[in-house]
Order: structure tokens, then sequence, then C-alpha cells
């Protein structure tokens, strides 16, 4: 397939759907999924060994933005506006029992970047190397990331997302059905205690026609701002009577530590989590998790500390004396002004 100037720049940005479904007949989408070649060489589950998803759940555009920007000498200028594309963070890819891949929206990159962008579209690939993009209005479906699709019978129900900012509602739980059969996407108003706006979470389905929510985060709008905050209970949902329900009462309590200026902690103001343990407050540390958060244990109650982009979280995972909790997420507090030498603020979310 060639792609040449005329067909990129008539092509090239991304755009919703006039309907639900709209097929999307646009080459340069399907060139940049396709690549050279649709074969990969990575082990791993049947997506991966596809070349479709990477090890690390992304799914992959065989062409990059970047690499088509090189090649049409476009320069990465924000004010162009984005490159349509497939690499993208927060999507989901299903398989079906007929050997169809059905991959739900996802975003490409952070805001910073020239081609961020979060999509509504739906990717299907056939068993015979097939790809069919469909397109959504935004009323009908909109952008979507960091979701669950659970598969069950003819449909997926997606539940969650993080989306643009404007369009988060604290409180509400997105959930929309994808009937397979057509690829008509139906908003669902689901009533009882749910979750929240919730995102990056997992959903387990069971026989009885219930989702179960675990983890994740969500957004909780706080002295008129949104700030991100764990999720720490569980929810389920029953898909008969779409009501939610709290399966748990953790109330584990939350600190965030963030810089005065509201500087990122980036490059040289990115501390270390073992920089940040308490000194003051006895401890055993349980094990890193990764290279931005550990965990500790006090008095028996573990504490998770994550070192994020924005801010610093703490998590008391059970029962501290509240002086106890205080008097370790201000040592934390203290700990990270101290390591980047800048002004820090701490605040209980």
């Amino acid at each position: 397939m060639e792609i040449n100037r005329e067909l990129f720049e008539e092509q090239r940005r991304p755009r919703f759907g006039k309907g639900n479904p709209e097929r999307m007949r646009l080459a340069f989408w399907e060139w940049m999924i396709r690549g050279d070649s649709r074969t990969s060489t990575d082990e791993g589950s049947g997506l991966a060994r596809l070349g479709i998803v990477s090890r690390d759940g992304k799914l992959k555009s065989g062409h990059g933005p970047y690499r088509v920007r090189d090649l049409f000498k476009v320069p990465p200028n924000r004010e162009d506006g984005p490159i349509w594309n497939f690499d993208r963070m927060g999507a989901t890819c299903t398989e079906l029992p007929d050997g169809r891949l059905v991959c739900v929206g996802g975003e490409h990159e952070d805001y910073y970047d020239p081609d961020f962008c979060i999509y509504n579209d739906v990717v299907v690939f056939g068993p015979n190397d097939q790809i069919e993009i469909y397109g959504y209005s935004k009323d009908a479906f909109p952008p979507t990331d960091f979701h669950t699709a659970t598969l069950t019978g003819n449909r997926i129900i997606i539940v969650g997302c993080l989306g643009y900012r404007e369009t988060r509602r604290s409180g509400h739980t997105p959930v929309y059905t994808l009937d397979l059969s057509g690829y008509n996407i139906s908003e669902i108003k689901t009533s009882g205690e749910m979750p929240g706006w919730i995102f990056k979470h997992d959903a387990d389905f069971n026989p009885e026609g219930v989702i179960t929510i675990r983890g994740g985060e969500f957004i909780h709008e706080q002295s008129g701002e949104q700030r991100h905050r764990r999720n720490v209970e569980d929810y389920a949902l029953d898909l008969h009577s779409w009501v939610w329900r709290r399966l748990t009462n953790r109330n584990w309590r939350q600190f965030s530590i963030c810089q005065e200026d509201k500087a990122l902690f980036v490059l040289e103001r990115h501390p270390e989590p073992e920089a940040l343990l308490p000194r003051s407050v006895e401890h055993t540390v349980v094990q890193r998790e990764e290279s931005t958060a550990t965990r500790i244990v006090v008095e028996g109650v573990s504490v998770s500390l994550r070192v994020g982009v924005s801010c610093i979280e703490v998590v008391v995972e059970g029962e501290l004396p509240n002086d106890q909790s205080m008097r370790l997420a201000e040592e934390v507090r203290a700990n990270a002004e101290s390591a980047i030498n800048r002004r820090c603020i701490l605040e209980e979310i």
C-alpha cells in the first residue's frame, strides 16, 4: 500500500465518526496499523505474536507518528494537530472465540506530546488479516482510555475511563456496551454505590453475570481541583439489574505531597523512594515494588509510598493511630523537601 503526500494530508488527523458506528475506510489509518508487515518475533500471548500488543500491554502501530513525521517532513508542532496512529496506552484488546480481536480506544502519549490524542474508535482484526476501523460520534462514545473490557456473550462491557479533563464527572462511573454483531455502542445507566470516575482498574467476571472492579484510581474533586486518588475498595456491577454494590469498607487514609510551586517530580526533582523513608518512625521495608514505589510496615500495618509525576502518594493500608499516621506522612514530606531542595506541601485526600 502506497501513501502519497496528498492522501496523508487528507487523512492524517483523528476524527469522530458520524454514526454509531461509521465504518472508517481510510487508507492512511490502515497503513499506519499495518506498517510494512504485521509479522512479529515477540514471544508471549497470541496477541503479542501477531504484533498488535506489546509485552507491556500497549497497542502498536506498524508506523509510529515520529517515523511518519520524518517521512513527510512534518515538524512536531502541537498547533498543527496530532497524527492518527495506533501506538496507544490504556486501550483494551479482546480476543473472541471466532478469532477476531477487538481493540477499543486508548491514548497516544501524554498531553505534552504533539501527537497526544484520546481515541474513541474500535479496531477489529479479522482471522484472515482483515482490518476494520469503526468511528463514533462524541455523544455516542466519548474518547475512552484506561478502561476495562469484559466479554460476555455477544457483547463487551466497557467500564471506566480517564478521558479528557473537561469530560470527567466525579462520582459517576461510565459504562458502555459494545454489540459484537454490528459494533453499535450503547451507554448504560447504572445505579447504586458505584466506584466513581475510575480508571487503570481490573475487572473480573463470574458466570452469575457480575463484574467485580478492583484497584486502579479515581478522580476526586477537592477544593475545586481534580485529584487522582487510589481506589482501595472493591465494587460489583450486576449485569441483570445494572446496580452497583460496594463490597469492602477499608477507608484507608491517603496523603498527597506536592511541590509548593506545582512543579513536577521529574529530572533533578525526582526523589528515590528510599530517600523518603521515615527515620523517627520504626518500620520495616517489605519490598521495592518498582523504580518509583516501595512498601514498608509500621506497627503491623502496610504503608505504600509512590513517587508520581505530580505528587508523592502515601497510603496507610490499615488502621494506625491518627498521630502515628500524621507523623509518618509529615516525615515523608520533610524528606521529599530535603531530597529535592524545594518546598513541599502535605494534604490528606
